[in-house]
């Protein structure tokens, strides 16, 4: 039996649909169905795809009665299948029926109940609308980026048969509403035209033209009237259309009639189309969500993109809102579709399969053996579904689809369908125990490897040149090509496959028939490789072989020679071997994790090398590392012996084992690095080739230096101090052990503190238990504690928080911090501590466990009893001094300071007495802490007595001042009065003598006298002006002039020449009398009844220009008369003549008014 007669489908002669790369295109020839109808007889509708099918049809039938629409994004890498799904998926919509009468969906074998259900569902849905399902796909990359509207509503209008232009679609449209489409189709296409073709040209067809003057003569005059009408009313796309009109648009497409259809608008390659463009993002954006919901909830929008929108680009995000379904395709299902459409055998065939793996599973199962791709248990449930391929080749091929092709172009369904494809046709023939080379990959994917950089040209022609058509050539060529490939496999910790480029792991590639021996190939497949390495073209390694090139042998030789000359310096090769074995030993320190007693503190190690002590390294364990190179073992022992039982430090002692093996790896691994830094990285692509075969060497050497490493610290010897040796299974267990030993001896005064329940403890100090240690198994005084009593003596004369915990932290404490602050703070709140901040104190229970560190704390001298703070308090209280239990020491400052402020208000600058002495507070304020408040108790009932009677004296002075400062005043607007010096003299005695606050009140009497002479005079002098003003409003009233004018004019002239009868005084009260006298003085109201008359005649002169500017008159002219003294008759005569004859002038230039 042949291979070909166990596979369901014959490779020789089964063509692979559409080669592996699915195209939606709206064509409809013979070639196209075909293609079609392939690709869905072969639609593996399992896994992704079939989840993906249900949640966009389940999404779209949810929301059909909704008024929003949601819309699918359909994401995956470059060859995922995106489009192949939504292919399917615009298919499976309409049921797309065959010549033959098969439809889509029956084509699709295995589809899913659940989305048959669901296109059952939507066939029901559509015959509710009475319209047939529609169904639109494209790709936006065939249209314009900068008509992008235009271009998604291309794709429906070419769906729905109409002109993919919008003014072509809107003439179309209107001829259908005119009733005149089918008869102008019609006419075109009598002509022998085709329609769409004509529409492309609609502003020039003379046809067109024709056509519509014929079902409509009324259009215009002739023919090229028709065509300015068309370009007048359907005008050439100069920007992209509106939303509105794409809406617009859409509906006249999909229905006449406004009943829309159900209809699936799928728009492939969106985020291709948007690129970075977040303009288009934004358009695509709008568009969806105008679909969603402008559309009736029948529009089912589709996209896809290579990014999920939670990953994209900034452009995608403006999308995430718009599609919320979202689909993300990865090669999960790969196998799956292989296995379904490539390699599915015939049922008759499977026995005789499994048979022939049963027959010969010693040759299966040697295939990469010892490594990670080698077989597996979980191969025999698959292995007969991946024959001819064996498992751990179609492993060996995913690791090397990855590693050559990082872009992903190849690492993708439609590649690997392809190169499996071709790889059955080639071993169609072959009898039953056939198997796929390897080495088939390379041959697929080596040109466009070329092409992408990751294989050089000049390595693949002299790969390809080697088969010379001979089976040996091919051969040749066969091992060199997976030698290339095996190169590209990662080779770090962690990712490392084993896979190596040697003669066993090539032959295991190679095989091709497992039922014969292969013993005779694998000598020749050993023997062909030595050759290519003698003649050049392979470079051994070891028992690996690389691939070479002229700029790789350049490398090789200096390679070479850098290694001859390390050879040389030993002090070098010591020092990389020193290194080697520090930071082995730091990573093996690293995994350890020391935990110190009941309090589960974290100890650190430290690793000291050479020959001298180790330092003091504080808290960590000391682990002191010698070797066999620089000493023997002996020495350790010795030196071990000498430090006693007693000592901390860990002696550990490597052998000196695989010394030459170790040496020759060191000087691989830098010779090869030296190498890299001189040559640098690369720019052309052989350098680079080169670069990559000399890191993977150095990455060999360096993978065996570390082994021998590895293999040295698991013999090496651990010693404690005393000489006892620590035994354990690795290295870090001995470390463990020893360092666990350790602690005991550097800290011997932790069993004082070790206790778990310190938190418990620091708890119950702040909130100021009276037993804070009784959690941790201690009932006797607080201070009696070895924990607080080495904190007091650590303490001294002062010191601050973190000096303290820093001392009691270190060896040879190593207690916990908990348990040195729970210490702290009980002794500072039972008050044999005092603490301060920022050089205030701080309360006892008002010291956290963050303030420690900055606090300054010092032992407390003085302890007061529980009686004489409760009298303290009392104390401060009557100062209103709220003082709780606890805070005397932070109130007595607060105290001192009212205290202060209370003898201030007690005395002062004249006429208040001298200020009281505060002499007493000062001293007291300069005591802190506990001594202060032991002062303040002894000074208790002197302090009682100042406050009784400094708060008289402020009250009495607040009470006088006010009268005083009021006597002042009004003393000082008595100045022309007889009263003034009266009792301006009574006032001075008063000040001279501090006498404000004697027994008796002076001042108020004399307040009195001021107040009734101001008040009496000021009464007089208000009466005075009020005289006046009404005398002068009296004269005016008989003038005439002044009688011509309105009430109105004269009320207005008053106001402006300020006749106006004064307003009634407020002075019934001292203090308003004051006030009426500040704004007001005396001197002012003499002043203002000497202004009557002047402002009367102004008054007057008024009235007299107003009369005269209404009569329409000439303006009164002011004559001003002399003024003097006039000695006799002969005088007065004298002054009447020169009077009249100025008044005569006067009077001729208007009316006069006399000044």
């Amino acid at each position: 039996m042949k291979i070909y007669e166990v596979l369901a489908r014959d490779p020789r002669t089964t063509r692979l649909a559409n080669n592996g790369q699915a195209r939606i295109t709206d064509t409809v020839d013979e070639q196209a169905q075909a293609e079609l109808r392939a690709e869905l007889e072969t639609f593996v509708c399992d896994g992704q795809f079939g989840d993906a099918l249900q949640r966009i049809l389940g999404g779209y039938l949810t929301s059909l009665d909704k008024s929003r629409q949601d819309s699918a994004w359909v994401s995956g890498f470059f060859g995922s299948g995106k489009s192949h799904l939504l292919k399917m998926l615009t298919h499976l919509w309409l049921n797309t029926e065959f010549s033959d009468g098969a439809t889509a969906r029956s084509l699709v074998h295995g589809l899913p109940d659940e989305v048959e259900a669901q296109l059952r569902e939507l066939d029901i849905q559509a015959r509710r609308t009475g319209k047939p399902l529609v169904a639109a796909a494209g790709t936006l990359l065939g249209g314009s980026v900068d008509f992008v509207r235009h271009t998604v509503l291309a794709i429906l209008l070419r769906a729905r048969g109409w002109p993919a232009q919008h003014p072509q679609a809107m003439f179309c449209f209107w001829l259908r509403d005119q009733g005149l489409l089918d008869e102008v189709r019609t006419a075109v296409e009598a002509t022998g035209k085709d329609w769409l073709k004509e529409l492309h040209n609609l502003y020039i067809s003379p046809v067109i033209a024709k056509a519509l003057l014929e079902v409509d003569p009324g259009i215009a005059a002739d023919a090229r009237g028709v065509r300015q009408v068309l370009i007048q009313q359907f005008p050439q796309l100069r920007t992209d259309i509106t939303t509105a009109q794409f809406i617009e648009a859409a509906r006249m497409a999909l229905s006449p009639d406004g009943e829309l259809p159900l209809t699936l608008l799928v728009l492939d390659e969106v985020q291709q189309y948007i690129n970075e463009a977040q303009d288009r993002s934004s358009i695509i954006a709008e568009l969806a969500e105008s679909v969603q919901t402008q559309l009736d909830s029948r529009i089912m929008l589709v996209g896809a993109g290579q990014s999920a929108l939670s990953a994209g680009t900034q452009a995608l995000l403006w999308l995430r809102d718009r599609f919320r379904i979202t689909v993300e395709l990865s090669d999960a299902d790969v196998e799956v579709v292989i296995r379904k459409v490539l390699l599915h055998k015939k049922p008759s065939a499977v026995p005789q399969i499994e048979q022939l793996f049963d027959s010969h599973t010693g040759e299966v199962d040697r295939q990469l053996k010892g490594i990670r791709l080698g077989t597996r248990p979980e191969d025999r449930r698959v292995r007969t579904l991946d024959y001819p391929q064996l498992c751990t080749r179609r492993r060996f091929w995913e690791a090397c689809f990855q590693a050559v092709d990082a872009a992903g172009s190849h690492s993708q369904l439609r590649s690997q369908l392809r190169i499996l494809h071709d790889s059955l046709q080639r071993v169609a023939e072959c009898h039953l125990g056939g198997v796929i080379p390897a080495s088939d990959l390379f041959n697929a994917l080596a040109p466009s490897l070329v092409n992408t950089g990751v294989l050089l040209n000049e390595i693949n022609t002299r790969i390809q040149r080697l088969d010379n058509g001979t089976p040996e050539g091919a051969l040749r060529r066969d091992l060199c090509g997976l030698v290339f490939l095996i190169g590209k496999l990662p080779r770090e910790a962690g990712v490392d496959l084993g896979v190596r480029a040697n003669a066993t792991t090539l032959a295991d590639l190679l095989v091709e028939d497992i039922t014969v021996d292969t013993g005779p190939f694998r000598r020749q497949a050993a023997d062909t490789l030595e050759r290519l390495a003698a003649e050049g073209v392979l470079m051994k390694v070891g028992e690996e072989y690389r691939l070479q090139t002229t700029e790789g042998a350049e490398r090789d030789r200096a390679f070479r020679e850098r290694r001859a000359t390390l050879a040389q310096n030993e002090v070098e090769i010591a020092t990389r071997r020193d290194q080697l074995f520090g930071r082995a030993l730091q990573e093996v320190l690293a995994g350890i994790k020391l935990i110190h007693g009941e309090p589960k503190i974290r100890r650190t190690l430290a690793l000291h090398a050479g020959n001298e002590f180790p330092a003091n390294a504080g808290d960590a364990v000391v682990v002191w590392l010698r070797d066999g190179w620089s000493g023997a073992l002996k020495d350790v022992e010795a030196e071990a012996r000498r430090l006693g039982s007693d000592d901390p430090v860990l002696h550990l002692f490597l052998p000196k084992k695989n010394a030459d093996l170790l040496r020759d790896r060191i000087i691989d691994a830098e010779a090869a690095h030296q190498v890299l830094d001189h040559y640098g990285l690369p720019s052309t692509p052989e350098g680079r080739e080169a670069h990559e075969s000399m890191e993977s060497r150095r990455l060999a050497a360096e993978h065996a230096r570390n082994e021998i490493v590895q293999e040295i610290l698991r013999a090496a010897k651990l010693l404690q101090g005393g000489g006892a040796e620590i035994f354990g299974e690795a290295l870090e267990e001995k470390i463990r052990t020893g360092a666990e030993a350790a602690l005991a001896r550097l800290f011997p005064r932790f069993s004082d503190a070790d206790h778990r329940a310190w938190e418990a403890a620091l708890k119950r100090a702040k909130d100021g238990s009276d037993q804070p240690f009784k959690v941790v198994r201690w009932d006797g005084a607080t201070e009696d504690h070895p924990v607080a009593k080495e904190v007091l003596s650590a303490i001294g004369a002062g010191k601050r928080g973190t000096e303290i915990q820093k001392t009691l932290k270190a060896a040879p404490y190593g207690w916990p911090q908990d348990a040195i602050d729970a210490a702290l703070i009980a002794l500072h709140r039972s008050g044999h501590l005092r603490a301060g901040r920022n050089g205030r104190p701080v309360r006892p229970g008002g010291l956290d466990q963050a303030g420690i560190k900055s606090a300054e704390f010092r032992p407390e001298k003085i302890r007061l009893t529980t009686s004489q703070r409760i009298a303290l308090r009392g104390l401060f209280g009557k100062l209103d001094i709220n003082t709780q239990s606890g805070e005397e020491e932070l109130r007595a400052p607060e105290f001192l300071g009212s205290l202060a402020e209370l003898a201030g208000r007690a005395g002062g600058s004249p006429p208040l007495p001298e200020r009281a002495d505060t002499r007493l507070l000062g001293e007291l304020g300069r005591l802190t802490g506990n001594e202060q408040l032991g002062a303040l108790f002894e000074h208790r009932e002197t302090l009682e007595q100042i406050i009784v009677q400094w708060s008289a004296l402020a009250e009495l002075a607040q009470e006088r001042l006010p009268e005083w400062q009021l006597a002042c005043d009004l003393r000082r607007h008595t100045r022309d009065l007889p009263v003034a010096g009266e009792v301006g003299a009574e006032l001075d005695a008063i000040e001279d003598q501090r006498s404000l606050l004697g027994e008796t009140d002076q001042v108020a009497l004399l307040v009195k006298k001021l107040a009734a002479a101001l008040r009496e005079t000021l009464t007089a002098r208000h009466q005075t002006l009020t005289g006046a003003v009404e005398g002068a409003i009296e004269e005016l009233n008989t003038d005439a002039t002044w009688q011509q004018l309105e009430s109105e004019d004269r009320e207005a002239i008053l106001a402006r020449t300020g006749l106006r009868p004064s307003a009634p005084l407020s002075v019934g009260t001292d203090d308003e009398l004051r006030r009426t006298l500040d704004a007001r003085p005396l001197s002012a109201w003499h002043a203002d009844t000497d202004a009557v008359g002047e402002r009367a005649a102004r008054a007057l002169s008024e009235a007299a220009a107003l009369v005269a500017k209404k009569a329409g008159g000439p303006q009164p002219v002011t004559v001003h008369l002399h003024h003097g003294t006039l000695a006799d008759e002969a005088a007065v005569q004298s002054w009447l003549e020169e009077t009249g004859r100025q008044l005569q002038e006067a009077v001729k230039k208007g009316p006069v008014i006399i000044r």
